[in-house]
C-alpha cells in the first residue's frame, strides 16, 4: 500500500464530527458549571442563614441587659456614636462581627465591610418610638422585646437591597412605608438567591431572621403576594389580620 492510499483510508474525524465534538464537550463545561453556580449558592445562603442566626441570638441577649430594648438603628442615634449602629451595639455578643454582618451573596461585600456597614437590615418597626406630631412618645410602639405580641412571626432583620450604598447609616429598613411592592425592593433584596434577574424581583428567595431568633427562607413569590393583598410583614399587628 503506496502513502496516498493509506492517506485515504486511514479513519480520522469529518468537520461535523469535530463540531459535534466541541459541542459536547462545550455542553459538559457548561453542565459542570451550573452545578457548581448552585453549590456555591446553597453554601453562600446556608452561611447567610447561620449569619442571621447569631444575630438573632445576639439581639435577645443585648436585650436582656438593656431593659428589653432592640439596640437603635443609626436613624435613632446622633453624631457622637452613629458609627454604632445596631450591628455593631451587638458585638459583645458575637464571636466577630466583621465575620457576621456581611451576608456571602451581597455583591458588594468589600465595600460594606470596609465602611462599617452590614448586608442586614434591622426592622424599622422595632427601632422608631411612636410619637405625637411634637415629637412626645406615645403608647403601643414595638420597641421593646415584651411589646410584640408573637415574636415568631415579626420579622427582625431582613437582607438589603444590593443596590443600596455601602455606608453604615444603611442599617435598617422604612417598613412603615412598604404600601407597594416597588416600596419593598427598594429596601430589601427578595431575590437574594436563585433570582432570574426578573425586573419586578419576584423570582428567587431571600433569609429572614424574626424577633424569637429564628431564621429562614421565604419565597420572592410569597412576598409579594403578601404585599400585593395589603400584608405589610414587616408591621408585629399584620399578622393579626390574616
Amino acid at each position: 500500500m503506496n502513502v496516498a492510499q493509506a492517506t485515504r483510508t486511514s479513519p480520522g474525524f469529518t468537520l461535523v464530527e469535530l463540531l459535534i465534538t466541541i459541542a459536547l464537550i462545550a455542553a459538559l463545561a457548561g453542565s459542570g458549571l451550573a452545578v457548581f453556580s448552585t453549590i456555591k449558592e446553597k453554601a453562600e445562603q446556608a452561611t447567610c442563614l447561620g449569619n442571621l442566626r447569631q444575630i438573632g441570638l445576639a439581639v435577645i441577649s443585648y436585650s436582656q441587659d438593656h431593659n428589653s430594648s432592640f439596640p437603635l438603628s443609626t436613624h435613632q442615634l446622633d453624631a457622637s456614636n452613629m458609627d454604632q449602629g445596631w450591628i455593631h451595639s451587638i458585638s459583645p455578643y458575637l464571636a466577630d462581627v466583621d465575620q457576621i454582618r456581611i451576608c456571602p451573596a451581597d455583591p458588594k461585600k468589600a465595600e460594606r465591610l470596609a465602611s462599617n456597614g452590614t448586608s442586614y437590615l434591622l426592622n424599622s418597626y422595632l427601632t422608631v418610638e411612636k410619637t405625637d406630631p411634637f415629637g412626645n412618645p406615645l403608647s403601643g410602639g414595638f420597641t421593646k422585646t415584651h411589646q410584640l405580641p408573637d415574636p415568631a412571626r415579626t420579622p427582625l432583620a431582613f437582607i438589603t437591597n444590593f443596590e443600596k450604598g455601602t455606608g453604615f447609616t444603611n442599617d435598617h429598613t422604612h417598613s412603615e412605608s412598604w404600601s407597594s411592592w416597588q416600596s419593598v425592593v427598594r429596601d430589601i433584596q427578595p431575590d437574594a438567591f436563585g433570582g432570574d434577574d426578573k425586573p419586578d424581583r419576584s423570582s428567587g428567595s431571600s433569609n429572614y431572621l424574626y424577633a424569637d431568633g429564628h431564621a429562614e427562607q421565604i419565597s420572592a413569590t410569597t412576598v409579594r403576594k403578601w404585599i400585593l393583598s395589603g400584608h405589610n410583614f414587616a408591621n408585629p399587628l399584620s399578622f393579626q389580620k390574616n
